[in-house]
């Protein structure tokens, strides 16, 4: 239970720190500051009934959190351990059965998220297209569009709806997932909830489409871009989708191909949410007449 929460902890600090670079205001600062906190304390309850379902003692459990054993054993008793779990789980449990919240995203950063897609998604396809050697009317013949409009969608004029992407990038050879995510951010549609296959390929997609659009450069130039803080093999394992990059990692390469780490968070975030789903199942209902055990966690 411990390392579930220790998970959820690593998000939520992240969101502190992405606050802090962003400049929000201290009322959200301190909003999310309290969530840390409230999940630090579950975590530390978690963490101690792990060791001692391990056989630890409460002599070293209380020598290691520096407090006596009476303190010890009257704040993380096996009972008020459970307890505070078991409403921490069914907290959890409402949040993901709540109506999702609409995104607290100003309107002209919407526009900016969706202008610099529309530039990388364009970008993408122009490599694409010097890659194929075809001509603008070869590739209108094979997908039955006019010139013009093929010409204008490679020129960033037009953002044609996803079929018509598809079409394209098929005919040049490319691999329609490594456009689809950044077509979406285009039209501001928001990462669905989906398994961890699924979004951990959706996210490797996205990182591919975008050091396409950044015209395919070689991974020890990514690394010089990153400022060599990225590895070799780590961009090697970004690039082939092996592991599911951290949000360090994932917003260093982002930033080494020219795009925009902002952007690409939600995406990110859709890996990592499915990964803590997975970790923290929604809790079973007690059994009538136990009042002690109150909810399953």
């Amino acid at each position: 239970m411990g390392r579930s929460i220790a998970e959820e902890l690593y998000s939520l600090a992240f969101d502190l720190l992405e606050a802090e670079y962003r400049g929000a205001g201290l009322e959200e600062l301190l909003e999310r500051s309290r969530a840390l906190t409230k999940e630090t304390d579950c975590y530390v309850s978690a963490a101690v009934r792990d060791a001692r379902q391990s056989g630890l003692g409460w002599e070293v459990a209380a020598r290691s959190a520096s407090v006596s054993v009476a303190t010890a054993r009257a704040r993380w008793g096996e009972m008020k351990v459970k307890r505070r779990l078991a409403v921490r789980s069914v907290e959890r449990a409402a949040t993901r059965q709540a109506p999702a919240p609409i995104p607290d995203v100003r309107p002209r950063e919407g526009r900016e998220a969706a202008g610099r897609a529309s530039r990388h998604l364009a970008a993408a396809l122009s490599q694409l297209h010097q890659s194929s050697g075809l001509l603008i009317r070869q590739i209108a013949r094979n997908t039955e569009l006019s010139p013009s409009y093929v010409s204008r969608i490679l020129s960033v004029d037009r953002t044609p709806s996803w079929p018509v992407v598809q079409q394209i990038v098929e005919v040049l050879g490319g691999d329609p997932l490594e456009l689809r995510a950044l077509w979406e951010i285009t039209e501001g549609v928001p990462p669905t909830p989906q398994d961890f296959i699924e979004a951990a390929t959706r996210l490797n997609g996205l990182l591919r489409g975008l050091h396409l659009a950044a015209g395919c450069p070689g991974v020890q130039e990514v690394c010089e871009q990153s400022n060599g803080q990225l590895a070799p093999e780590t961009v090697e394992e970004i690039l082939a989708g092996t592991e599911v990059p951290s949000w360090e990692r994932t917003g260093r390469f982002v930033s080494a191909v020219g795009g925009y780490p902002a952007d690409i968070r939600p995406q990110w975030e859709a890996v990592y949410n499915s990964i803590l789903g997975a970790c923290d199942p929604a809790p079973k209902a007690a059994a009538e007449g136990d009042p002690e055990q109150g909810q399953a966690w």
